[in-house]
């Protein structure tokens, strides 16, 4: 579905007195707006399907391949991404950004491989250093100070085939994690290539000026006007939107049979 009015004019009220910064290193610089994800998923076909007063928002995929979002603010577990028939699920932490997040789900709208190199070949071209084991599991860690470290390991001992990621922005003089994604079960890889992308990139991100959300990231002037940055984020949404409009056209319609309506009383006029 296409955004609504009322959703647009809500994030362009939202952002029209943030001025634009660029903001790195990019797993640094905070969750940033979760619409970052949620409206490209909208305009690629998902629903929201959460009750009203529910606190968490909850979308659901095109009916072809029903996965599912959940947006839970209660959670430590902020993004939860579970796949229609259950093989593998993920989660991220409220602080991961969600342009890292988007490097997930933006595969998963695209539904299938589009020639990635890869998870780890990413990693290794940008110059992380990865630890490949004969047993399939593997562990990367970022250069520089504020580094981002992953590591695929078993989840029983026992079974060589079940797997789990665990990817971690650690602090630049120790302490807990600024952040941690959990991924497990079946993983397409096409959708840890996407995250990979995104993780191993140098490229900033826009926040409002003194995000105060964001983790010790560097800011300057984007140059960009704060309507300048809301057109982009609508540029991205109409993209998905244009990509999904063949799909919506093409889908079967399910005609379903008229309700009998219940004959009215003589005394009873329905005009």
């Amino acid at each position: 579905m296409a955004l609504s009015t009322s959703q647009r004019a809500s994030y362009s009220r939202d952002h029209h007195s943030k001025i634009p910064f660029l903001t790195e290193p990019r797993h640094l610089a905070g969750p940033g707006d979760p619409r970052h994800v949620t409206h490209a998923l909208l305009a690629a076909g998902w629903s929201v399907t959460s009750a009203p007063g529910d606190p968490r928002t909850v979308l659901a995929g095109p009916a072809q391949a029903r996965h599912r979002l959940v947006l839970d603010p209660l959670s430590t577990s902020y993004w939860q991404i579970e796949s229609a028939d259950w093989s593998w699920c993920a989660s991220f932490g409220r602080m991961v950004p969600a342009e890292i997040v988007a490097g997930f789900t933006d595969r998963l709208i695209a539904g299938t491989p589009h020639g990635g190199i890869g998870p780890w070949a990413r990693m290794e071209e940008a110059g992380w250093v990865v630890e490949r084991r004969p047993d399939g599991t593997a562990e990367a860690c970022s250069s520089g100070p504020h580094q981002i470290r992953a590591d695929l390991a078993k989840v029983y001992d026992d079974n060589p085939e079940q797997t789990a990621w665990r990817i971690e922005a650690l602090p630049e003089y120790g302490g807990a994690p600024v952040w941690r994604m959990w991924i497990s079960g079946a993983i397409p890889e096409h959708l840890l290539d996407g995250l990979a992308e995104q993780l191993v990139t140098t490229a900033p991100v826009v926040r409002g000026m003194y995000d105060p959300e964001s983790h010790g990231a560097r800011q300057e002037p984007s140059g960009l006007a704060p309507e300048e940055a809301v057109e982009a984020h609508f540029a991205r949404v109409d993209a998905f939107d244009r990509r999904a409009r063949p799909h919506r056209r093409t889908r079967p319609a399910v005609s379903l049979p008229a309700p009998t309506a219940p004959s009215a009383p003589a005394s009873v006029s329905l005009r």
